[in-house]
């Protein structure tokens, strides 16, 4: 799996530009919505803060249902605790039954990206998703995600059905260039691998993997490992960083 470069743009990490006030809430607008257009970005802002600070479970069911009209898809009896934040929604897919917990965040960045989170997803509370211009950032079914779980998927993330990501757990793709010691970090660009972690795998709390890594199915790793380089199916990691200490079965 070859890494791929891509250089950082400097109005990028600006902030605010000097262009004046129109142009950057243009940008803001297509930030936000993935789009250049003013009413769904006006309707999504509508909906979204209306419902999103709201407590209760029937406000949960609620946005559930109603959050059809700007997300990319919504299955049957999903629900969604309040002060859930949404970024260009309408690349966001929920399966049946998922759950995303509070304060939780999913971003697809630009138009281009995908989130899906399949049927009985369970996102907990405080957790991070967020998917690169091209990429997808997929979960599948029964995936569970552990309070302030964070996804940086800028390449690309898979998660196979029934696998457990405890809490604190960071899947981090990308990765700074800083060859130059003339030159801003943050201007050299970076270099981003997708991550693939199968079925049924356990990561346990605290765990950081890094890009470009492979987890095979059923595998389990162990708390704080710092996961660099694959693991095999049904192997046991632990360590910092991460070595093949045994094997299920």
């Amino acid at each position: 799996m070859g890494k791929k470069e891509r250089q950082i743009r400097t109005k990028a990490h600006e902030g605010i530009s000097s262009q004046g006030l129109v142009q950057n809430l243009r940008r803001y607008v297509q930030r936000v919505t993935g789009r250049s257009s003013l009413l769904p970005f006006l309707w999504q802002g509508f909906l979204l803060s209306t419902l999103g600070p709201l407590p209760t479970i029937g406000a949960t069911y609620l946005r559930g249902l109603l959050y059809r009209s700007v997300l990319g898809g919504v299955g049957r009896n999903s629900l969604v605790e309040q002060n859930v934040r949404f970024l260009v929604p309408g690349r966001i897919f929920l399966g049946d039954r998922v759950f995303i917990g509070e304060n939780s965040l999913l971003d697809v960045s630009s138009w281009g990206g995908r989130i899906e989170l399949k049927d009985e997803v369970w996102v907990s509370r405080d957790c991070i998703i967020v998917c690169g211009e091209g990429y997808e950032v997929v979960l599948g079914e029964h995936v569970y995600l552990g309070p302030r779980a964070l996804l940086y998927g800028h390449a690309g993330i898979t998660i196979g059905k029934d696998t457990l990501i405890a809490n604190d757990v960071q899947l981090i793709c990308g990765s700074h260039v800083f060859t130059d010691p003339h030159t801003p970090i943050r201007l050299q660009g970076a270099t981003e691998e997708k991550i693939e972690i199968g079925e049924d795998v356990w990561v346990g709390a605290s765990t950081i993997v890094l890009g470009g890594v492979t987890i095979g199915r059923g595998a389990v790793v162990g708390a704080g490992a710092v996961v660099t380089k694959d693991i095999p199916s049904y192997g046991i990691a632990r360590g910092v960083p991460a070595t093949i200490v045994g094997q299920r079965g």
